[in-house]
Order: structure tokens, then C-alpha cells, then sequence
């Protein structure tokens, strides 16, 4: 297969290699002073262009931000990344919430800060799958607990009444008056997702509740009213099953299916039924039937690392008959070509740049996903954004804590 062709590719290893390492630096250095006085310690930013504008990260951030440099970590042996790492999961723990003047949303997380009065279901679900990987790095129970705390929260206040997962969550008043941007009358694409974090949490605890009844809803209606004949997901009318009237939310995680094939792929494990392989298949064909001859597949460079990530998962149970035979290779060089020098802003050096359309930012998601793909198909660190079940736990050395 190309792919194992193109992993054995000294050239393309050396490359990913120094573009991991570029990628995790960058991470680092986006970090928020982490002392005493600064009442935001160990955030992170989401983005930073060219003019010096930065934008704060959302809770889901975090949670890849963090997989990526333990990779780095353990590829590299470089203490400094797991630090980063563990300082933004340690902000990443503020924003859960454990108020007793909030029993009705204990265990939840909130969206941006402490304060933030809201939640998107789906980010909130990818930072409670970085405490699940937090625990699995440091063995520490606490990130297990709050884990599966947050997941005890989706499963009474997340989901509608077909067992799809809401929009988001209002947890208190919004600060000010603006249109609405939580839409619970839809049904999105990116809910797909959800269910890595489902099945990973039932690898690691052996509770089978998390791949229930729930967690089959969630992949039966994403395979049988999100995905679209042309092989897409779509978000779409929680009523009528018809796709949305949002512009954005046509458009939004079309190559970059939000790791919803992925989740694809642990229904499959759980179940056996190929109908869900058969869904997958026909996402990638689609996909690599619209590749540019430059290997990208759409204006963002997101959907790069996305799309071989589950090709690298799935490789066995899947045909993929529109790759050609440099597919992957240039889908990698289109990757590392987005990587930013920081010759405007330092700020940005290492980061990917996430549009061609809009050179001028880079962001932590793209990056994120970038060094988690990089370092599992040519460093061997396998341990993120997987199907494989199991515990990971290691142990980290005193003077790396």
C-alpha cells in the first residue's frame, strides 16, 4: 500500500521529524506565563497572525494540544514538552465545573474560562478525552475521575431524545446580548467524534455503558442522516433530517470530519456491523476524489493530518480506490510546506498555517493534529487519536513533575 510505502520514505521521515519538532515548540511558546499572579496560568491560545492578534483557545484545544506534546515528549525525551503539557491540563481542570450552586451541571466544562456560561457538547467531550489520555501519561487517578465525571454530565444533560448529542449547553446567563450560537434544533456533522472518546473510555474502564445505547445512536445517525449520498457529512434538521439552512454548517467539516471517521472505526470494533467500514470508504473515496494536484484537499490544511490519521487506522478494512499512487506523499508535502518560519511574527514559528486563502494566522488545531499523526506514522507513538484499546500508563520521574 502507498502508505506503507511512503512511511518507509527516509526523505519523508526526516521532514516529518523536524516538522514535529518545529510544531511542538510552537505549542509551548503559546503557553500563558504559568505563576501565581497570573489568573490565567497555562492557557493556551488558538491562534496567532501575522499583525500580532491573538485569540484564546477553547477548552478542546487543550485536550490535543496536550496529546501532541506527551507524543513529543516520549519521542523526543524532552521533559519540557510533558511540562507544557501538564500546565495546560492543569487550566484545562478550572474550567470543570464543581460549584454545589451548580448541581444540576456538575462535572461539566465550560467552553473558554472559569466564567465562560456555556458549553459546546462536542468540545467539551474532546477536553474530557484529554483528562482520559492525562490519566493514561501519568497514571493519576484524578484525571480518570473527571473523566468520567464529565461523561456522567453528557449522559444526562448532553444528549436530545433520540440519544444525539445537543449543540451546547447553557450553564448561566451570557455576559451580553448576541445571536444566538448555540443551535440545538440541529444535528451537527462534527458529533461523530464523540464516539472516540465513548469507546476509549470503555477500553479503560471495562464499563460497557459508554458504548451502549447511546453511543450507537450517535454513529446510526451519523452514517444514516449526516453522511449525504456524495459521501460528506452535513450537519442537518434535528426534526426533518433535512440539511441545514446554515451556510457555515453546510461547508463546515467536510475534509476534516472532525475525527468523526475515526469514530466510525471504534463503532465498528464495538459492533462488527461493516456498515459502519462501508460509510468510512465512502467518506475517503470522496475525499481523495476532490484531492488538488498541490495534495491539499480543501483551503484548510486541517483535513491533512485528519484524513491520513484514520487512513492510518483503518488500513486494513478499507479500499480507497480514488488514491493514486502519490497520494499520500503529496497530501505530506503539502503539510509540511504550510509550516510558518515566523519571519513576520516569531510568535507563529512552527505553527501551521491554516488557510491558503488566509496566510496571514496560524492555529493550535491543525498543528495539534499535525504532530499527533506525525509522530504515530513515523516516530511510532501510537497512543493518539487511536482505535487501539488499552491502558497506557506510565510513570513520570519526580524531578519531571
Amino acid at each position: 500500500m502507498e502508505m506503507e510505502h511512503s512511511m518507509r520514505n527516509e526523505e519523508l521521515k526526516s521532514k516529518a521529524i523536524k516538522v514535529s519538532r518545529g510544531l511542538a515548540d510552537f505549542l509551548c511558546q503559546l503557553r500563558s506565563l504559568h505563576t501565581d499572579f497570573n489568573p490565567s496560568a497555562g492557557s493556551l491560545l488558538f491562534s496567532v497572525e501575522h499583525n500580532g492578534l491573538e485569540f484564546p483557545a477553547s477548552n478542546w484545544n487543550y485536550a490535543f494540544a496536550a496529546m501532541g506534546l506527551f507524543a513529543a515528549s516520549r519521542y523526543f525525551d524532552e521533559p519540557y514538552y510533558e511540562k507544557s503539557a501538564m500546565q495546560f491540563m492543569g487550566y484545562l481542570k478550572t474550567l470543570q465545573i464543581f460549584d454545589p450552586y451548580h448541581k444540576e451541571h456538575y462535572g461539566a466544562i465550560r467552553e473558554y474560562s472559569p466564567q465562560t456560561p456555556w458549553c459546546y457538547t462536542r468540545d467539551a467531550l474532546s477536553a474530557a478525552w484529554g483528562f482520559l489520555e492525562t490519566y493514561r501519561y501519568t497514571g493519576d487517578e484524578e484525571y480518570l475521575d473527571r473523566a468520567k465525571l464529565w461523561a456522567n454530565w453528557f449522559f444526562k444533560k448532553g444528549l436530545d431524545d433520540e440519544k444525539y448529542p445537543f449543540f451546547g449547553v447553557q450553564f448561566d446567563k451570557d455576559f451580553s446580548h448576541r445571536t444566538p450560537h448555540i443551535q440545538n434544533e440541529m444535528q451537527g456533522s462534527f458529533q461523530g467524534g464523540c464516539l472516540n472518546f465513548l469507546y476509549q473510555l470503555s477500553c479503560q474502564t471495562g464499563e460497557s455503558r459508554w458504548t451502549g445505547e447511546e453511543f450507537i445512536k450517535i454513529a446510526d445517525i451519523f452514517v444514516d442522516h449526516i453522511q449525504q449520498p456524495d459521501g460528506f457529512f452535513v450537519s442537518v434538521d434535528r426534526k426533518t433530517k433535512k440539511v441545514s439552512d446554515d451556510a457555515l454548517y453546510r461547508q463546515l467539516h467536510r475534509a476534516n470530519d472532525d475525527l468523526g471517521t475515526l469514530g466510525l472505526l471504534c463503532a465498528y470494533r464495538v459492533t462488527g456491523n461493516k456498515k459502519y467500514l462501508a460509510s468510512i470508504e465512502k467518506f475517503m473515496n470522496a475525499v481523495f476524489e476532490a484531492q488538488r494536484e498541490d495534495g491539499h484537499f480543501e483551503d484548510s490544511v486541517a483535513p491533512v493530518p485528519v484524513v491520513l490519521n484514520t487512513l492510518f487506522e483503518a488500513k486494513d478494512l478499507i479500499n480507497v480506490e480514488t488514491m493514486k499512487a502519490d497520494s499520500i506523499s503529496r497530501a505530506l508535502n503539502a503539510l509540511f510546506s504550510r509550516q510558518c518560519d515566523g519571519e513576520v511574527n516569531p510568535r507563529m514559528r512552527g505553527g501551521l498555517v491554516e488557510m491558503e486563502s488566509a496566510m496571514q494566522y496560524v492555529t493550535v488545531r491543525s498543528s495539534s493534529y499535525a504532530l499527533i499523526y506525525l509522530l504515530k506514522a513515523f516516530g511510532e507513538v501510537q497512543d493518539y487519536l487511536t482505535v487501539k484499546p488499552g491502558v497506557r500508563k506510565t510513570e513520570i520521574s519526580d524531578n519531571r513533575k
